[in-house]
């Protein structure tokens, strides 16, 4: 029961500006009437405002004159189930009526169904492989799927050496950690990303520099680097952002010139390419995530390539407490628990069998987005440069107030109460307290207000995303009728 669903309740002289107001407030899509003797008389869907200005209606026009006063309600007396099942595609907001029709409640559809941003798939060999590990008993991080997992994941990128860890965060710090980054030091980091990029930084005893990034296609921007470099400048890490890579060959052209080391954040890029080769084989190192929403999952965790020897052999012994094996209980170093469970690892190795499938299945549900949106003025489609093949770890999208009506925010609230669950771009880090900077970044300013990610599940179905592109066109289309109506009304 949405707590405020009162917020959605008019008398039977509220006018049309009345129910507007009410809309723009409540949680729901509807507007509830009652009489003077509280019974419920009719109701009106945002809908059924959009088409009443259709017809010339003006906001302070009587509310009832367009109200619905036939409408299925539920029944205060009856089960949760019977009054479920009233529930439609087109009934969405059910009124729950007592016995002498007064309302008492509400039942919304997003309470009762819900389309997440992201949710594993572990339609594979998960369940073998775990059982595996807890009938030989083989459930901490000694166990033979750790070392199973990593090897199929350096085969994978065609590397040499992958380091399993507890999560991506602990990656990026065990990688920086490996490769000397300590107090004094600095590291270039996109201003658009997610906070580990730079809390990684930030724990190591460095500094975060944050660089814009690119109008293009929304990664670091190479021809801004430079300007922020200084001698105490040691790592720069491009954030390959929403499945798609970053402009590798001036960055790394860079990193050469000025003896600097690169970690590529792949958390979200899994399976990516620049240039017909992965991302996560150009740095020194490159880090992964395997968290739930990721393009494959170990619950948590994450994992560390590398093609250097010696920085593997670092990485092993810090990511153990900072023991050799072989020498156990001798700490060469004040090393870190971050070490990967076999049963984390069992789930990774299977995940990973099915990384083909899910990467053309991700490539699918773009082309299925692209399509729903076609003709749909102010929105900014996910890019793909010419040399890049982005995985769409999650289909953004931009959207233009002004050529939409609505505005970012607007929409996802809206989406919400249809039980679609969106998410907003990052924040800019430099207005965040623990990275705070007062230089000018107008590009992630931008896309961050103005960006939003849409369900992108690897097993999301077609007529899911048809119906987020349905909601999304009619939110729209919605909102514009409104502001033409505002307009008119202000004439």
């Amino acid at each position: 029961m949405p707590k405020d669903f009162l917020n959605n309740v008019v008398s039977e002289k509220a006018t049309l500006k009345d129910v507007l107001d009410r809309l723009n407030q409540g949680a729901l899509g509807a507007v509830f009437f009652v009489g003077t003797d509280k019974r419920m008389v009719g109701v009106m869907t945002d809908g059924d405002v959009r088409r009443a200005f259709l017809k010339d209606a003006t906001l302070d026009m009587p509310a009832t004159r367009f109200l619905r006063q036939k409408f299925t309600s539920g029944r205060a007396n009856a089960s949760h189930e019977e009054n479920v099942r009233l529930l439609t595609d087109e009934i969405r907001h059910l009124p729950i009526l007592d016995a002498k029709g007064r309302l008492v409640d509400v039942l919304s559809w997003a309470e009762m169904w819900r389309m997440p941003i992201m949710e594993p798939v572990l339609a594979g060999n998960e369940m073998k492989y775990v059982m595996d590990c807890i009938a030989t008993n083989w459930i901490s991080s000694q166990g033979p799927y750790v070392k199973s997992f990593e090897v199929a994941f350096a085969k994978y990128h065609d590397m040499s050496y992958a380091t399993a860890t507890c999560n991506g965060t602990a990656a990026l710090h065990l990688a920086l950690t490996a490769l000397g980054v300590g107090p004094g030091d600095e590291v270039i980091v996109p201003n658009l990303t997610f906070a580990a990029s730079a809390n990684a930084v930030i724990h190591s005893g460095a500094k975060p520099i944050l660089v814009d990034v690119t109008k293009n296609y929304w990664n670091m921007d190479p021809a801004k680097l430079e300007s922020v470099l200084t001698p105490r400048t040691k790592v720069i890490m491009p954030v390959h952002l929403y499945g798609h890579p970053c402009d590798m060959d001036p960055i790394m052209a860079l990193a050469e010139k000025r003896k600097l080391f690169v970690v590529e954040d792949c958390a979200e890029a899994l399976g990516a390419e620049y240039k017909g080769k992965k991302v996560g084989t150009f740095g020194d190192a490159a880090c992964f995530s395997f968290f739930s929403n990721k393009v494959i999952t170990t619950g948590e965790g994450g994992m560390v390539t590398c093609a250097d020897a010696s920085l593997y052999d670092k990485m092993m012994v810090l990511r153990d407490h900072g023991m050799r094996r072989g020498r156990r209980y001798w700490h060469e170093v004040a090393g870190f628990n971050y070490r990967m469970t076999n049963l984390q690892a069992a789930i990774g190795l299977a995940q990973l069998e099915q990384i083909d499938r899910f990467l053309a299945s991700r490539r699918k549900i773009a082309q299925h987005y692209t399509a729903g949106f076609k003709g749909l003025p102010g929105i900014t489609l996910p890019p793909e440069m010419p040399w890049a093949k982005n995985i769409y770890w999650l289909y953004s999208i931009l959207i233009d107030e002004k050529k939409t009506g609505i505005t970012r925010d607007e929409l996802v609230r809206g989406l919400e109460r249809e039980g679609i669950e969106t998410r907003t771009f990052f924040y800019p880090l430099h207005h965040q307290p623990p990275y705070r900077s007062s230089d000018p970044f107008p590009v992630t300013e931008a896309l961050s207000a103005r960006g939003i990610s849409l369900p992108s599940s690897n097993g999301i179905k077609p007529g899911a995303i048809e119906r987020v592109c349905k909601d999304i066109h009619e939110k729209i289309e919605h909102h514009r009728v409104m502001n033409r109506a505002l307009k008119a009304t202000v004439k």
